[in-house]
């Protein structure tokens, strides 16, 4: 840790991103392919708003984020899918 690092951390016991993620509002992800699934989306707060803007692959596919939660508000950095 340092002072720059201090105003960011969090006492949470969450180390993952999937444990983040239960009960989540919000995914905003700007990192890698396929990070998350379906199951993650379904362990989301309802009506979760994902952004998925990692490219060419998203973190999650579209389809596969209205599989874990219809409800979903989905994102992504690409023109092809539906925003």
């Amino acid at each position: 840790m340092n002072k720059y690092k201090d105003d960011f951390a969090t006492d949470s016991p969450c180390r993952t991103l999937k444990e983040a993620l239960v009960g989540a509002d919000v995914f905003i992800g700007v990192s890698a392919p396929n990070v998350i699934d379906r199951h993650d989306v379904a362990k989301m707060a309802k009506a979760p708003m994902i952004f998925a803007m990692a490219n060419p692959v998203p973190e999650i596919n579209p389809a596969e984020a209205k599989a874990g939660s219809p409800d979903a508000i989905i994102a992504t950095g690409r023109s092809d899918y539906p925003n």
